[in-house]
Protein backbone atom coordinates (compact mmCIF):
# COMPACT_ATOMS: atom_id res chain seq x y z
CA UNK A 1 0.00 0.00 0.00
CA UNK A 2 1.33 3.71 -0.84
CA UNK A 3 2.01 5.48 2.13
CA UNK A 4 -0.51 7.98 2.45
CA UNK A 5 1.96 10.70 3.76
CA UNK A 6 2.96 11.30 -0.31
CA UNK A 7 -0.76 12.58 -0.52
CA UNK A 8 0.02 16.13 0.54
CA UNK A 9 3.39 16.38 -1.40
CA UNK A 10 3.78 18.38 -4.98
CA UNK A 11 4.30 17.44 -8.13
CA UNK A 12 7.58 17.77 -8.05
CA UNK A 13 8.00 15.58 -5.38
CA UNK A 14 6.12 12.97 -6.01
CA UNK A 15 8.02 12.70 -9.59
CA UNK A 16 11.46 12.42 -6.95
CA UNK A 17 9.06 9.57 -5.30
CA UNK A 18 8.66 8.48 -8.55
CA UNK A 19 12.79 7.94 -9.25
CA UNK A 20 12.38 10.86 -11.70
CA UNK A 21 14.20 14.24 -12.00
CA UNK A 22 13.62 17.15 -13.89
CA UNK A 23 16.54 18.26 -16.17
CA UNK A 24 19.79 19.94 -14.85
CA UNK A 25 20.16 23.56 -15.50
CA UNK A 26 22.21 22.81 -17.87
CA UNK A 27 19.88 21.22 -20.73
CA UNK A 28 18.49 22.61 -23.54
CA UNK A 29 15.18 24.68 -23.16
CA UNK A 30 13.74 22.15 -25.90
CA UNK A 31 14.71 19.02 -23.38
CA UNK A 32 13.10 21.29 -20.32
CA UNK A 33 9.74 22.00 -22.74
CA UNK A 34 9.23 19.04 -23.34
CA UNK A 35 9.80 17.53 -20.06
CA UNK A 36 7.49 19.93 -18.56
CA UNK A 37 4.81 18.65 -21.47
CA UNK A 38 5.85 15.49 -19.85
CA UNK A 39 5.05 15.99 -16.48
CA UNK A 40 2.18 17.73 -16.47
CA UNK A 41 0.10 16.72 -19.72
CA UNK A 42 1.47 13.62 -21.02
CA UNK A 43 2.56 11.36 -17.94
CA UNK A 44 -0.96 11.74 -16.61
CA UNK A 45 -3.15 10.23 -19.27
CA UNK A 46 -0.19 7.95 -20.71
CA UNK A 47 -1.70 4.97 -18.90
CA UNK A 48 -5.45 5.85 -20.38
CA UNK A 49 -3.69 6.34 -23.54
CA UNK A 50 -2.47 2.87 -23.91
CA UNK A 51 -5.45 1.40 -22.03
CA UNK A 52 -7.75 2.77 -24.62
CA UNK A 53 -5.23 2.54 -27.59
CA UNK A 54 -6.33 6.30 -28.31
CA UNK A 55 -4.10 8.99 -29.74
CA UNK A 56 -2.44 11.54 -26.80
CA UNK A 57 -4.82 15.14 -28.07
CA UNK A 58 -3.82 16.47 -24.80
CA UNK A 59 0.23 16.12 -25.32
CA UNK A 60 -0.14 17.22 -29.75
CA UNK A 61 -1.92 20.53 -28.54
CA UNK A 62 0.72 21.24 -25.95
CA UNK A 63 3.59 20.44 -28.08
CA UNK A 64 1.83 22.65 -30.73
CA UNK A 65 0.95 25.35 -28.00
CA UNK A 66 4.40 25.48 -27.19
CA UNK A 67 6.25 25.31 -30.63
CA UNK A 68 8.02 22.19 -30.47
CA UNK A 69 5.76 20.76 -32.95
CA UNK A 70 7.84 23.53 -35.35
CA UNK A 71 11.06 23.21 -33.39
CA UNK A 72 12.76 22.32 -36.53
CA UNK A 73 11.54 25.30 -38.83
CA UNK A 74 13.99 27.63 -39.64
CA UNK A 75 13.70 31.26 -38.07
CA UNK A 76 12.57 32.86 -41.56
CA UNK A 77 9.96 30.52 -42.24
CA UNK A 78 8.99 31.18 -38.10
CA UNK A 79 10.15 28.15 -36.61
CA UNK A 80 12.21 27.73 -33.96
CA UNK A 81 15.61 26.93 -35.89
CA UNK A 82 16.44 24.08 -33.43
CA UNK A 83 19.14 21.79 -34.22
CA UNK A 84 18.15 17.67 -34.95
CA UNK A 85 20.47 17.13 -31.72
CA UNK A 86 17.79 19.30 -29.35
CA UNK A 87 14.96 18.07 -31.11
CA UNK A 88 16.30 14.20 -29.87
CA UNK A 89 17.01 15.50 -26.84
CA UNK A 90 13.20 16.77 -26.60
CA UNK A 91 11.79 13.27 -28.05
CA UNK A 92 13.75 11.61 -24.77
CA UNK A 93 12.97 13.92 -22.10
CA UNK A 94 8.81 13.23 -23.36
CA UNK A 95 9.39 9.39 -23.70
CA UNK A 96 10.35 9.53 -20.27
CA UNK A 97 6.87 9.87 -19.36
CA UNK A 98 5.20 8.67 -22.49
CA UNK A 99 6.92 6.79 -25.05
CA UNK A 100 3.39 7.48 -27.54
CA UNK A 101 3.38 11.21 -27.25
CA UNK A 102 7.57 11.10 -28.04
CA UNK A 103 7.46 8.99 -30.77
CA UNK A 104 4.50 11.11 -32.09
CA UNK A 105 7.12 14.57 -32.19
CA UNK A 106 9.96 11.85 -33.45
CA UNK A 107 8.07 10.99 -36.60
CA UNK A 108 6.55 14.66 -37.11
CA UNK A 109 9.85 16.24 -36.59
CA UNK A 110 11.62 13.60 -39.43
CA UNK A 111 9.16 15.13 -41.67
CA UNK A 112 9.54 18.41 -40.68
CA UNK A 113 13.35 18.16 -41.38
CA UNK A 114 13.04 16.61 -45.18
CA UNK A 115 11.00 19.60 -45.88
CA UNK A 116 13.55 22.08 -44.45
CA UNK A 117 16.04 19.99 -46.19
CA UNK A 118 14.30 18.93 -49.54
CA UNK A 119 11.01 20.99 -49.84
CA UNK A 120 12.10 23.63 -52.00
CA UNK A 121 8.90 24.39 -54.20
CA UNK A 122 6.69 27.16 -53.27
CA UNK A 123 4.19 25.06 -52.16
CA UNK A 124 6.32 22.78 -49.57
CA UNK A 125 7.90 26.33 -48.17
CA UNK A 126 4.37 27.12 -46.89
CA UNK A 127 3.78 23.95 -45.58
CA UNK A 128 6.84 25.06 -43.64
CA UNK A 129 5.24 28.37 -42.91
CA UNK A 130 2.26 26.76 -41.42
CA UNK A 131 3.79 24.20 -39.27
CA UNK A 132 5.22 27.44 -37.94
CA UNK A 133 2.27 29.77 -37.34
CA UNK A 134 -0.62 27.04 -37.62
CA UNK A 135 0.97 23.74 -35.80
CA UNK A 136 0.35 21.45 -38.40
CA UNK A 137 1.00 18.23 -37.51
CA UNK A 138 2.66 15.86 -39.92
CA UNK A 139 2.38 11.73 -40.72
CA UNK A 140 4.13 9.57 -42.74
CA UNK A 141 2.96 6.74 -45.43
CA UNK A 142 5.98 5.42 -46.85
CA UNK A 143 5.07 1.92 -46.05
CA UNK A 144 2.79 0.29 -48.66
CA UNK A 145 1.41 -3.48 -48.55
CA UNK A 146 2.73 -6.15 -50.80
CA UNK A 147 6.39 -4.24 -50.14
CA UNK A 148 7.39 -5.78 -47.06
CA UNK A 149 8.43 -3.03 -45.39
CA UNK A 150 10.71 -2.05 -47.70
CA UNK A 151 10.08 2.09 -48.45
CA UNK A 152 13.10 1.78 -51.27
CA UNK A 153 10.30 0.49 -53.56
CA UNK A 154 6.96 1.67 -54.43
CA UNK A 155 3.90 -0.49 -56.21
CA UNK A 156 1.39 2.57 -56.62
CA UNK A 157 1.90 5.39 -58.92
CA UNK A 158 0.84 8.56 -59.71
CA UNK A 159 -1.93 9.34 -62.41
CA UNK A 160 -2.23 13.12 -64.28
CA UNK A 161 -5.42 15.15 -63.15
CA UNK A 162 -5.83 18.89 -63.84
CA UNK A 163 -3.51 20.59 -62.09
CA UNK A 164 -1.38 18.02 -60.31
CA UNK A 165 -2.33 14.28 -59.75
CA UNK A 166 -4.11 11.70 -58.30
CA UNK A 167 -2.63 9.04 -55.84
CA UNK A 168 -4.46 5.56 -54.59
CA UNK A 169 -2.23 3.79 -52.20
CA UNK A 170 -2.26 0.70 -49.58
CA UNK A 171 -0.35 1.87 -46.63
CA UNK A 172 0.68 -0.69 -44.24
CA UNK A 173 0.37 2.03 -41.33
CA UNK A 174 -0.13 5.94 -41.33
CA UNK A 175 0.73 6.81 -37.23
CA UNK A 176 -1.92 9.02 -35.81
CA UNK A 177 -3.03 9.36 -39.95
CA UNK A 178 -6.67 10.33 -38.84
CA UNK A 179 -5.59 13.03 -36.62
CA UNK A 180 -2.86 14.54 -39.09
CA UNK A 181 -2.65 18.00 -41.13
CA UNK A 182 -1.06 16.48 -43.53
CA UNK A 183 0.30 13.36 -44.86
CA UNK A 184 3.81 13.12 -46.73
CA UNK A 185 3.90 9.82 -48.52
CA UNK A 186 5.64 7.99 -52.20
CA UNK A 187 4.62 6.69 -55.25
CA UNK A 188 6.37 5.57 -58.51
CA UNK A 189 6.45 9.06 -60.67
CA UNK A 190 3.82 7.04 -63.40
CA UNK A 191 2.56 3.88 -64.19
CA UNK A 192 5.58 2.82 -66.55
CA UNK A 193 8.19 4.05 -64.22
CA UNK A 194 10.73 1.38 -61.91
CA UNK A 195 9.86 0.23 -57.90
CA UNK A 196 12.96 2.12 -57.18
CA UNK A 197 11.87 5.64 -59.57
CA UNK A 198 9.77 7.32 -56.55
CA UNK A 199 9.10 10.79 -55.74
CA UNK A 200 7.85 11.98 -52.37
CA UNK A 201 5.11 14.44 -52.27
CA UNK A 202 2.77 16.40 -49.35
CA UNK A 203 -1.14 15.19 -49.14
CA UNK A 204 -3.22 17.99 -47.71
CA UNK A 205 -5.62 16.35 -45.15
CA UNK A 206 -8.53 18.26 -46.77
CA UNK A 207 -7.80 16.86 -49.89
CA UNK A 208 -7.36 13.10 -48.96
CA UNK A 209 -9.69 10.52 -48.20
CA UNK A 210 -8.49 7.90 -45.80
CA UNK A 211 -10.47 4.25 -45.47
CA UNK A 212 -9.30 1.74 -42.85
CA UNK A 213 -8.09 -1.13 -44.04
CA UNK A 214 -6.15 -2.45 -40.61
CA UNK A 215 -6.92 -1.96 -36.83
CA UNK A 216 -4.34 -0.80 -34.01
CA UNK A 217 -4.78 -3.96 -30.92
CA UNK A 218 -0.92 -4.13 -29.68
CA UNK A 219 1.33 -5.06 -27.30
CA UNK A 220 2.26 -1.76 -27.06
CA UNK A 221 3.04 1.93 -28.72
CA UNK A 222 -0.54 1.85 -28.52
CA UNK A 223 -1.29 5.37 -28.39
CA UNK A 224 0.56 5.86 -31.67
CA UNK A 225 -2.46 4.24 -33.70
CA UNK A 226 -0.61 3.53 -36.58
CA UNK A 227 -3.34 1.51 -38.61
CA UNK A 228 -3.48 0.10 -41.81
CA UNK A 229 -5.24 2.87 -44.48
CA UNK A 230 -6.08 3.26 -48.24
CA UNK A 231 -4.73 6.95 -48.90
CA UNK A 232 -6.97 8.21 -52.48
CA UNK A 233 -5.56 11.87 -52.80
CA UNK A 234 -5.20 14.65 -54.59
CA UNK A 235 -1.70 15.85 -54.83
CA UNK A 236 -1.08 19.61 -56.24
CA UNK A 237 1.75 19.65 -59.06
CA UNK A 238 4.10 21.87 -56.89
CA UNK A 239 3.32 19.43 -54.08
CA UNK A 240 5.99 17.01 -54.85
CA UNK A 241 9.28 17.33 -53.85
CA UNK A 242 12.05 18.47 -56.49
CA UNK A 243 14.40 15.97 -55.84
CA UNK A 244 13.87 11.69 -56.33
CA UNK A 245 13.21 10.21 -52.96
CA UNK A 246 16.40 8.31 -52.85
CA UNK A 247 18.22 11.25 -52.69
CA UNK A 248 15.83 12.39 -49.54
CA UNK A 249 16.40 9.04 -47.97
CA UNK A 250 20.15 9.37 -48.10
CA UNK A 251 20.46 12.76 -47.50
CA UNK A 252 19.04 13.36 -44.19
CA UNK A 253 15.59 11.37 -43.38
CA UNK A 254 17.11 7.91 -42.96
CA UNK A 255 20.02 9.49 -40.23
CA UNK A 256 16.99 11.82 -38.57
CA UNK A 257 15.25 8.95 -38.54
CA UNK A 258 17.81 6.89 -36.70
CA UNK A 259 18.10 9.54 -34.13
CA UNK A 260 15.02 10.58 -33.51
CA UNK A 261 13.71 7.26 -32.55
CA UNK A 262 16.34 6.68 -30.82
CA UNK A 263 15.72 9.22 -28.48
CA UNK A 264 12.48 7.75 -27.88
CA UNK A 265 14.11 4.33 -27.19
CA UNK A 266 16.78 6.05 -24.21
CA UNK A 267 13.58 7.78 -22.90
CA UNK A 268 11.91 4.79 -22.17
CA UNK A 269 14.75 2.83 -21.22
CA UNK A 270 15.25 6.02 -18.50
CA UNK A 271 11.47 5.62 -17.37
CA UNK A 272 12.26 2.11 -16.49
CA UNK A 273 15.60 3.04 -14.84
CA UNK A 274 13.31 5.15 -13.01
CA UNK A 275 11.07 2.74 -11.59
CA UNK A 276 13.54 0.57 -10.41
CA UNK A 277 15.11 3.77 -8.19
CA UNK A 278 12.00 4.75 -6.86
CA UNK A 279 11.95 0.77 -5.30
CA UNK A 280 15.61 0.38 -4.37
CA UNK A 281 15.49 4.19 -2.73
CA UNK A 282 11.81 2.63 -0.47
CA UNK A 283 13.89 -0.51 0.08
CA UNK A 284 16.69 1.74 1.61
CA UNK A 285 13.88 3.71 3.73
CA UNK A 286 12.76 1.02 4.88
CA UNK A 287 16.61 -0.78 6.49
CA UNK A 288 18.27 2.70 6.99
CA UNK A 289 22.33 1.78 7.22
CA UNK A 290 21.82 -1.56 5.51
CA UNK A 291 22.11 -1.68 1.47
CA UNK A 292 19.41 -3.24 -0.32
CA UNK A 293 20.63 -6.37 -2.40
CA UNK A 294 19.11 -5.03 -5.53
CA UNK A 295 20.88 -1.69 -5.07
CA UNK A 296 24.01 -3.30 -7.04
CA UNK A 297 22.21 -3.62 -10.17
CA UNK A 298 20.27 -0.55 -9.90
CA UNK A 299 24.01 0.53 -10.20
CA UNK A 300 25.20 -1.74 -13.17
CA UNK A 301 21.42 -0.63 -14.74
CA UNK A 302 22.50 3.27 -14.25
CA UNK A 303 25.92 2.93 -16.01
CA UNK A 304 23.71 1.10 -19.35
CA UNK A 305 21.39 4.24 -19.08
CA UNK A 306 24.28 6.94 -18.87
CA UNK A 307 26.07 5.29 -22.08
CA UNK A 308 23.22 5.27 -24.33
CA UNK A 309 22.17 9.09 -23.37
CA UNK A 310 25.97 9.37 -24.16
CA UNK A 311 25.40 7.55 -27.34
CA UNK A 312 22.58 9.11 -27.86
CA UNK A 313 24.16 13.33 -27.43
CA UNK A 314 27.42 12.16 -29.63
CA UNK A 315 25.77 10.32 -32.37
CA UNK A 316 23.25 13.52 -33.23
CA UNK A 317 26.45 15.98 -32.53
CA UNK A 318 28.46 14.02 -35.24
CA UNK A 319 25.99 13.69 -37.89
CA UNK A 320 25.68 17.42 -37.80
CA UNK A 321 29.17 17.93 -37.60
CA UNK A 322 29.68 15.75 -40.51
CA UNK A 323 26.58 17.20 -42.51
CA UNK A 324 27.98 20.86 -42.79
CA UNK A 325 31.20 19.62 -44.00
CA UNK A 326 29.55 17.77 -45.96
CA UNK A 327 30.01 14.04 -45.62
CA UNK A 328 26.87 13.51 -44.18
CA UNK A 329 26.10 9.99 -46.50
CA UNK A 330 29.28 8.91 -45.01
CA UNK A 331 29.01 5.28 -44.69
CA UNK A 332 30.68 4.96 -41.63
CA UNK A 333 28.25 7.35 -40.04
CA UNK A 334 25.55 5.59 -41.73
CA UNK A 335 26.45 2.30 -39.93
CA UNK A 336 26.74 3.73 -36.55
CA UNK A 337 23.23 5.33 -36.91
CA UNK A 338 21.80 1.90 -37.74
CA UNK A 339 23.30 0.50 -34.90
CA UNK A 340 22.68 3.58 -32.74
CA UNK A 341 19.11 2.53 -33.52
CA UNK A 342 19.38 -1.18 -32.71
CA UNK A 343 21.13 -0.64 -29.58
CA UNK A 344 18.53 1.74 -27.71
CA UNK A 345 15.90 -0.50 -28.64
CA UNK A 346 17.82 -3.40 -27.14
CA UNK A 347 18.56 -1.30 -24.52
CA UNK A 348 14.86 -0.08 -23.34
CA UNK A 349 13.89 -4.15 -23.77
CA UNK A 350 16.70 -5.09 -21.22
CA UNK A 351 16.40 -1.76 -19.02
CA UNK A 352 12.94 -2.86 -18.72
CA UNK A 353 13.09 -6.68 -17.70
CA UNK A 354 16.07 -5.35 -15.42
CA UNK A 355 13.79 -2.81 -13.41
CA UNK A 356 11.17 -5.85 -13.17
CA UNK A 357 13.40 -7.86 -11.89
CA UNK A 358 14.63 -5.07 -9.20
CA UNK A 359 10.91 -4.08 -8.38
CA UNK A 360 9.49 -7.83 -8.47
CA UNK A 361 5.91 -8.17 -7.52
CA UNK A 362 5.58 -4.66 -6.89
CA UNK A 363 6.59 -3.97 -11.03
CA UNK A 364 4.47 -6.91 -12.17
CA UNK A 365 1.26 -5.92 -10.23
CA UNK A 366 -0.57 -2.78 -12.23
CA UNK A 367 -1.68 -0.88 -9.21
CA UNK A 368 1.74 -0.18 -7.43
CA UNK A 369 3.97 3.53 -7.86
CA UNK A 370 6.54 0.48 -9.69
CA UNK A 371 3.75 -0.42 -12.26
CA UNK A 372 6.27 -1.63 -15.71
CA UNK A 373 3.53 -3.10 -17.01
CA UNK A 374 3.21 -0.33 -19.87
CA UNK A 375 6.60 0.23 -20.27
CA UNK A 376 7.82 -3.21 -20.68
CA UNK A 377 5.05 -3.89 -23.55
CA UNK A 378 6.69 -0.64 -25.21
CA UNK A 379 10.22 -1.34 -24.90
CA UNK A 380 9.70 -4.43 -27.30
CA UNK A 381 7.65 -2.25 -29.97
CA UNK A 382 11.18 -0.72 -30.07
CA UNK A 383 12.10 -3.66 -31.77
CA UNK A 384 9.80 -4.14 -34.44
CA UNK A 385 9.15 -0.43 -35.37
CA UNK A 386 12.19 -0.37 -38.29
CA UNK A 387 13.25 -3.61 -38.24
CA UNK A 388 16.30 -4.26 -35.75
CA UNK A 389 16.87 -7.16 -38.12
CA UNK A 390 16.42 -5.08 -41.69
CA UNK A 391 19.22 -2.90 -40.48
CA UNK A 392 21.92 -5.18 -39.43
CA UNK A 393 21.14 -6.94 -42.64
CA UNK A 394 21.87 -3.26 -44.42
CA UNK A 395 24.88 -2.75 -41.97
CA UNK A 396 26.26 -6.37 -42.92
CA UNK A 397 25.94 -5.57 -46.46
CA UNK A 398 27.38 -2.03 -46.29
CA UNK A 399 30.73 -3.62 -44.09
CA UNK A 400 31.55 -6.31 -46.16
CA UNK A 401 32.39 -3.24 -48.92
CA UNK A 402 34.11 -1.55 -46.45
CA UNK A 403 37.71 -1.77 -45.29
CA UNK A 404 37.23 -0.91 -41.74
CA UNK A 405 34.46 -0.67 -39.02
Amino acid sequence: MQDTSTQSLDRGDELLLDGLSAPAAGAGELEKEAWRIGVDVAGPVADEVDSAARFPHEAVSALRESGLLAALVPAEFGGGGASLAEVAQAVRALAVHCTSSALVLGMHSIEVFNLVRHGTTPALRDVLREVASDGLLLANANSEVGIGGDVSRSRCALEPREGGWHLEKDALAISYGEYADAIITIARPDTDAAETDQVMMVCRRRDTTLQPTSEWNTMGLRGTCSSGFHLSADVGADALFPVPFSVISNNGAGQARQILLSAAWVGLAEAAGAKAHSFVNAAARRSIGTLPPSAMRLAELASELQAARSLLISSALRYEALDRAGDGEDAGLIVGLRALKVSTSELAVKSATAALSICGMAGFRRDTPFALDRIVRDAHGGLVMVSNDRLMNDNAQLLVARKAL
